[in-house]
């Protein structure tokens, strides 16, 4: 029988099997996978953003995020690191990493120190079934079972399947009566009418990013855009895609404030562009201002034909391009599906979790944590830090952690 029985082994899952053993807890973590932490791997692009110390950006479960972070945020965290020997680095935005900026680093250190500790690990199986009875806690696989005094759920959402989650955990979670939303895609690219931006693929802008839906602003922030075959990535995108699947919506690019102009400003240079620059062809007129590719398709947009004369431009003409600098309007599609997200819309009910130590209200010894919750955060660390503050909680299960006790 084992004090702690773990299901998945992503984040939330490795993070309290080491917070448990710490504690002299008997851990077992069972992996659907062929190895644990194969979506750590990938987060950050590889380099494994861990967390961010400014503001909190939770677009759902913000209150039980908000709590979970009370008790265990940023700088609990780094202790939780820095005990495990892992050198973490600030950037821009309060974005922590390590300090290797791999994120094979950070599944070294916490294998490590799991093994140090005396986790079992399996991989390659699937649990199939979790009850309670007599006061234990069962998993079946296959015809095997496995009991613990408590056992923790933290398989993951639906997102990037390849890499683990494939929502299997969900039906677990039903079948004792919980409730579940429905899962759905979030952090996504955004698929739009490719016809207006024809050719722009690859190109990286920085830009205000507006969303809206029947002519109603609905969403804006500031970042960088890139542009695909298919519409727009970038990490402004992929916190704007769930606003992207309300119905009918499209997404306006203001590229004129992320540089410091404003229609006006942009309007008078460019007549002065037109008063002294007679003689040379429209595709050189945004030349300084944008990237080649990119001033040909705005200036196509505007209806000015490429190669007529800058002189015979019209005061009319040159409004339309302005305006389009600052309202690059494109009708969207849909967004990517789970393949290509970042994480999960939807799980466990927030309402069914305490945030002291992520059991279960009326299911005593039954634990939740990381991306199985209906939880998410933008871009940016907020997820892995909401994964690792929840899996450690559950860990501890209200006991004190001892790299707090050795003054870390």
């Amino acid at each position: 029988m084992w004090d702690l029985l773990i299901v998945g082994g992503g984040a939330a899952g490795l993070s309290a099997a080491v917070a448990a053993a710490s504690l002299g807890d008997r851990v077992l973590v069972l992996e659907r996978m062929d190895r644990v932490g194969k979506k750590l791997l990938a987060t950050g692009n590889g380099r494994c953003n861990l967390m961010n110390k400014l503001d909190r950006r939770y677009p759902a479960g913000e209150t039980l995020a908000g709590a979970v972070l009370d008790q265990f945020g940023p700088r609990d965290q780094e202790a939780f690191w820095q005990w495990m020997g892992l050198r973490l680095r600030q950037e821009d935005q309060g974005r922590v990493y390590p300090a290797s900026l791999q994120a094979s680093t950070v599944l070294d250190v916490l294998r490590f120190q799991m093994e140090r500790l005396g986790v079992q690990v399996r991989c390659s199986c699937k649990v199939e079934k979790i009850w309670e009875e007599q006061g234990l806690w069962h998993a079946s696989i296959g015809d095997e079972v496995l009991s613990g005094k408590r056992l923790l759920v933290c398989g993951g959402g639906q997102a990037q399947p390849k890499l683990g989650s494939n929502g299997s955990c969900y039906g677990l979670l039903q079948d004792l009566g919980l409730k579940v939303s429905g899962p759905s895609p979030a952090l996504s690219q955004v698929e739009t009418d490719t016809r207006p931006i024809r050719g722009l693929d690859g190109i990286r802008v920085k830009s205000r990013v507006r969303v809206f839906r029947e002519q109603k602003e609905i969403y804006s922030d500031t970042g960088e855009v890139l542009f695909t075959s298919y519409g727009l990535s970038g990490v402004c995108i992929m916190n704007a895609s769930e606003f992207c699947a309300l119905g009918k919506t499209e997404i306006s690019l203001d590229l004129l404030s992320p540089m410091g102009l404003d229609a006006a400003r942009m309007a008078g240079e460019l007549r002065r562009r037109r008063d002294s620059w007679g003689g040379q062809m429209c595709e050189q007129l945004l030349c300084g201002i944008c990237v080649p590719r990119l001033s040909m398709c705005l200036i196509k947009k505007s209806g000015i034909p490429v190669k007529a004369d800058i002189g015979i431009l019209t005061d009319r003409s040159l409004e339309k391009l302005v305006r389009e600098m600052e309202d690059f309007r494109l009708c969207v599609h849909g967004i990517r599906g789970f393949d290509m997200c970042q994480v999960t819309k939807g799980g466990l009910a927030v309402s069914q979790v305490q945030p002291g130590n992520m059991e279960i209200r009326g299911k005593a010894g039954l634990h939740a944590a990381g991306e199985v919750l209906d939880v998410h955060g933008s871009c940016g660390g907020y997820n892995l830090m909401f994964a690792f503050a929840g899996g450690i909680l559950a860990g501890l299960n209200g006991r004190s952690p001892v790299w707090k006790e050795r003054g870390l």
